[in-house]
């Protein structure tokens, strides 16, 4: 009797303790970054305008939630060079060169895997692109041409991979390969900003 009563009251204490270590391990699931990263902007584009190198930077906040599967928040900035050429009234030819800025913020969700010190991974997101597009007016009476720009907001869409290089438990190299569009055209070049990102950055745990 004294052997059943004792084995009731250890299964008594165990079942929360149980519980209780079961909720930190599914607790421990979730590892939180913060990520940086900078690196060039390469239109996909054949049109002349849209042939000059831009530049990238990126910031995320990324959330593991489940062994091989991420999500992460980002915002990125996006400086498309463009060069164009431009006829005024008078038959006069200009070259006009500058950058489409641009904001991207939305949600990427992705895949990855450990090699020893190395994690590949692979991805794909949405979000929202705010760009600044350029426009070339000349005023009628005096024929000065001004470059101006006027915000354009836009679903983009984007998909990478990448490879993580795990330095110690504080800091994580990473080498990433995006490819972006968001269908947004502009007096400069008539079709969807298309290019391929060339990143380098690094990762930093949250806890």
């Amino acid at each position: 009797m004294l052997k059943l009563t004792t084995c009731s009251l250890l299964l008594l204490f165990a079942i929360p303790v149980k519980a209780q270590v079961d909720t930190l391990n599914q607790a421990r699931k979730l590892l939180y970054y913060f990520n940086g990263g900078i690196g060039l902007y390469i239109p996909t584009s054949t049109h002349g305008a849209l042939s000059e190198t831009g530049f990238a930077s990126s910031f995320q906040f990324q959330v593991d939630y489940k062994k091989h599967f991420f999500s992460r928040l980002y915002l990125d900035q996006y400086n498309i060079a463009f060069l164009t050429d431009y006829t005024a009234r008078d038959g006069s030819s200009l070259s006009i060169k500058g950058k489409i800025p641009s904001t991207l913020i939305g949600l990427d969700m992705g895949y990855s895997f450990r090699i020893k010190k190395f994690s590949p991974y692979a991805y794909t997101g949405a979000g929202i692109a705010i760009t600044d597009i350029p426009f070339l007016e000349e005023t009628s009476s005096s024929g000065n041409i001004s470059l101006t720009s006027r915000s354009r907001s836009a679903l983009s869409f984007r998909t990478g991979v990448g490879i993580d290089y795990k330095i110690n438990r504080f800091f994580i190299l990473y080498f990433e390969s995006q490819f972006l569009s968001f269908p947004i055209t502009t007096q400069v070049y008539d079709g969807n900003l298309n290019g391929v990102s060339l990143q380098i950055g690094f990762k930093t745990p949250l806890q």
